[in-house]
């Protein structure tokens, strides 16, 4: 069986990694050179949780049920369910390597936690709750981890003002990642090999205004701007090391499940509904709070939303909700309005937003789970969605969570080396693209649930 290595930068924009630190990452710029390589489409939405599944399945959210990192319990307004490894249904690709007798390497990829049994080794990723718990198949294989790298680092909190000891955390945790990772492409049998390392997306959300000159609190004189140039000069390093562990005949594909930007606020999104005489409150809020905390009049509320980097609304259809109030023949027309309404909305001082707002069915094939009504990305991803009521003004920068700089973007990167490849090409691609040019080189079957297609050698 022909081998596959996928090494994953959460959230790498293309500009950062092509132009803005290309010079920076020699590694990289040696790569390109006979690579097929350029922006990858992500989801839609741009997140996390669904991105690496479709990456890995070679399906859209609607086709495995996906869109974001929570979901609603049907038929609740409040109560909400965390996917884990469980939920996706679809087989992923070292699943489809380990059915034709293929041994696997996986580390990091979300959501694998609890560890899937494969046929070979498995450490879940950043949504494992800790290292105390079995995050690792086989179980024993976390006391070889040990061994290498002492306390392994699942995750680092990134949304914090000490920004010292999170820098320090987030280099050892990608430091020890990589070291397991070398280990296991050197020691272990492996078909295919897939590292995923959450990283980059955690140094965006903490650091991007220290190197963004176009942040809204970006600051010159910070002893923290240099950190964005030192972290992706370690990916580099990192990223060569494998390449030279890697046989010539392996198929090599660097990729990023989203990209990334500046964050330019928050939008109150439950705030404006209410203001549309949509939503109403039983009692008031004294101060910010979340939605789930506060005390809804259902019997009078037409919509509701879920924030995040995009905002998941509702409509209370009668009959399908506990207290719905819209009537299903006028649902329809209903959601035609507050889509109009929602594409209208404008910024704090009356600027025009690039809105995006989708019905669900208009993007994916197939819709399958708790899919929302609408799904509205507020001026083009810049604002983020917030569910909370109370605050003073519709439109804020502060988070509820902690500090937090970026915000996903629609593309991420892929860099694809085919074996042999001497020339190189870059071109745009989904990220459904992959799952597809993996099995191809690997020989093996491309399941027609997948829509996506191989990536070109030049």
């Amino acid at each position: 069986m022909k081998k596959t290595v996928v090494l994953g930068w959460d959230g790498v924009p293309p500009g950062i990694a092509f132009e803005d630190l290309l010079d920076r990452m020699p590694n990289l710029r040696q790569l390109l050179e006979t690579s097929t390589y350029g922006p990858l489409k992500s989801t839609t939405p741009p997140i996390t949780v669904p991105a690496w599944m479709s990456m890995m399945t070679g399906c859209d959210p609607g086709q495995l049920g996906l869109y974001g990192f929570r979901h609603r319990t049907p038929g609740n307004y409040k109560e909400i369910w965390i996917p884990d490894s469980t939920d996706i249904k679809k087989p992923k690709v070292w699943n489809l390597v380990a059915d034709a007798g293929g041994k696997v390497v996986v580390i990091g990829v979300p959501p694998t936690y609890p560890p899937p049994t494969v046929n070979g080794i498995l450490v879940s990723g950043f949504l494992a709750p800790d290292t105390d718990r079995v995050y690792t198949h086989p179980a024993s294989f976390s006391e070889k981890i040990t061994e290498l790298v002492g306390e392994y680092k699942l995750d680092v909190f990134y949304r914090t003002d000490d920004k010292d000891t999170l820098k320090t955390e987030l280099f050892e945790m990608t430091e020890k990642r990589h070291k397991l990772a070398k280990y296991l492409l050197q020691n272990e049998p492996w078909d295919i090999f897939v590292l995923m390392e959450v990283g980059p997306d955690r140094l965006h959300h903490a650091f991007w205004r220290y190197f963004d000159k176009n942040h809204p609190l970006y600051d010159e004189t910070n002893k923290y701007q240099h950190v964005f140039v030192e972290y992706y000069e370690l990916l580099d390093k990192q990223l060569g090391e494998i390449l030279d562990l890697i046989p010539d005949d392996c198929i090599f594909a660097l990729v990023s499940d989203h990209g990334a930007k500046g964050r330019k606020g928050a939008f109150c999104i439950n705030h404006w509904l209410r203001e549309q005489g949509l939503l109403s409150l039983s009692i008031e809020p004294v101060g910010p709070e979340s939605l789930e905390n506060l005390e809804v009049d259902w019997d009078n509320t037409k919509a509701w939303a879920w924030g995040g980097y995009y905002a998941r609304v509702f409509i209370n259809v009668e009959g399908y909700e506990r207290n719905g109030c819209v009537p299903p023949e006028e649902y329809e027309e209903f959601r035609n309005h507050l889509a109009t309404l929602l594409q209208d909305i404008k910024g704090p001082n009356g600027e025009v937003w690039k809105n995006i707002v989708h019905k669900p069915e208009d993007v994916y094939e197939e819709c399958t789970g708790d899919y929302p009504d609408l799904m509205l990305y507020l001026d083009d991803l810049y604002w983020r969605a917030s569910s909370s009521m109370g605050h003073e003004s519709m439109y804020f920068y502060e988070s509820g969570n902690g500090p937090d700089d970026a915000i996903h973007d629609w593309y991420g990167i892929y860099v694809v080396r085919h074996p042999g490849q001497t020339k190189n090409k870059r071109v745009e691609q989904n990220i459904l693209d992959i799952a597809p040019t993996l099995l191809k080189h690997m020989e093996l079957n491309i399941p027609n649930y997948m829509n996506g297609k191989p990536i070109r050698s030049y």
